[in-house]
Order: C-alpha cells, then structure tokens, then sequence
C-alpha cells in the first residue's frame, strides 16, 4: 500500500513535469537518478514508468531506455476527422429518443465533470468523466457497436491529450453547450455543439497557428456532416 502511494506520487510528479514542459519530447527519462532525486527507491518508479508507458506519455526505445513521448499530430488529427464523422449522427439520432432519467445522468455527470475541472487534479479525472457525460446521449442512438467504437476513439483521443493540462479549459462550458441543446431537443444545434467541443481538444493539442489542410479528411468530415 505504501509502495503503490509512494508511485502515485511520483507519477503525478512526472506527468506534471511533462504535461509542464519541463521535460520535452525525447529527453530521456532515468529511473535511478530519478528515484535518487525524489528519495524513493527504484520499485516505484518503476511502477510510475509502467503507468506513464500504458498512458502514452513515455516509451521504451533501443539504446536509450525510457523517453518522453512525442505527440502524434496526424494521429490527433484523423481521430478528431473519425469522432466528428461517427459522433455526429450518434448526437443527431440520440437527441430525439432522450427520455428525462437521460438527461438527469447527464446533468449529474457533468456536475461532477465541473467540480473535477476546479481541482489540481483535474487531468487525471477528465477522461473518465468526459466519456461518461457523452455516452449517456450516444447510448439513445441504440447502436451498442456504434458506441463502442466511439468510446475507442475517446480512449485513443486521449492518449494524445494526456500530455497537455485540460485544467481551466473551455470544456466545461462546451459540455454545458451540448447539455442545453439536448435538454431543448434541438438536434441541429446539439451536433454543432459536438463538433465544436472535439476541434476545440484537437486544436488545443495541435501546434501554435494550425489550421485544417483543404481537402483533407478531417475538412471533407466537416463538410459532410
């Protein structure tokens, strides 16, 4: 018990130090400098790695050991492309078929999602609570394959998010955006407010400037949705 808090610590620490800046893409991770900088022993910190490694954040590479990860631009961009294109019509075919227990899970889903935004750890409960909040609606879609892909592709989303802080971030406001377009019964209204609460991670996670290439998969899935 005392080892597993101990790597929850130096866990956060890690993540925080990435998600900060303060270690970059590639630079090189050591597991006994890092336990002897931190005053633990190598167990933890080997736990942390693990941890980090199935996260996304760092991986193993020949010769050089343990790296922070890059971010995968490209990968960013078609997930946000496959989102918009399958969540989209989920929202569209879902709004209609809410019953008033949905939209109390949801109201109460996103509760907890704005009070976990107010915390310094926010980051680690974001995902968790993100999928819960959409899935309550895509569930009305009654595609149980449909959702099942689309939670996929959030799991996969946020292996790329996880390396910046949705701290302080709009989401809150754009989940409120989907819940009042829902609780209205607007359709048209609730998938724009799911399109733009995706590109708004991917541009957040995108380069300083980035702009959607014309003609590209992600340009032609907004347009045809």
């Amino acid at each position: 018990m005392i080892t597993s808090r101990v790597a929850d610590r130096v866990h956060d620490e890690l993540r925080r130090r990435i998600v900060a800046g303060e270690l970059a893409p590639g630079d090189r991770i050591d597991p006994t400098d890092l336990a002897a900088s931190l005053g633990v022993s190598r167990t933890p910190v080997r736990e942390a790695i693990l941890r980090l490694d199935a996260e996304g954040l760092v991986e193993r590479r020949p010769y050089r050991g343990v790296v922070v990860s890059a971010v995968d631009y490209a990968a960013a961009e078609d997930i946000a492309a496959l989102r918009i294109s399958l969540e989209s019509p989920a929202a569209r075919t879902a709004v209609p078929r809410l019953v008033p227990a949905d939209l109390e899970q949801m109201r109460a889903a996103h509760e907890a999602f704005r009070t976990a935004a107010r915390r310094r750890d926010a980051d680690r409960s974001f995902g968790d609570l993100n999928r819960e909040f959409h899935l309550v609606l895509y569930r009305r879609a009654g595609s149980p394959g449909l959702v099942r892909v689309i939670q996929d592709l959030s799991i996969r989303s946020e292996h790329i998010r996880v390396h910046f802080s949705m701290r302080g971030g709009p989401a809150v406001e754009e989940h409120e955006a989907i819940l009042r377009a829902c609780e209205a019964g607007d359709v048209t209204a609730a998938v724009e407010a799911t399109r733009r609460h995706i590109l708004a991670v991917l541009y957040r996670v995108m380069p300083p400037g980035y702009q959607i290439p014309a003609g590209s998969v992600l340009d032609s899935a907004l347009r045809s949705t």
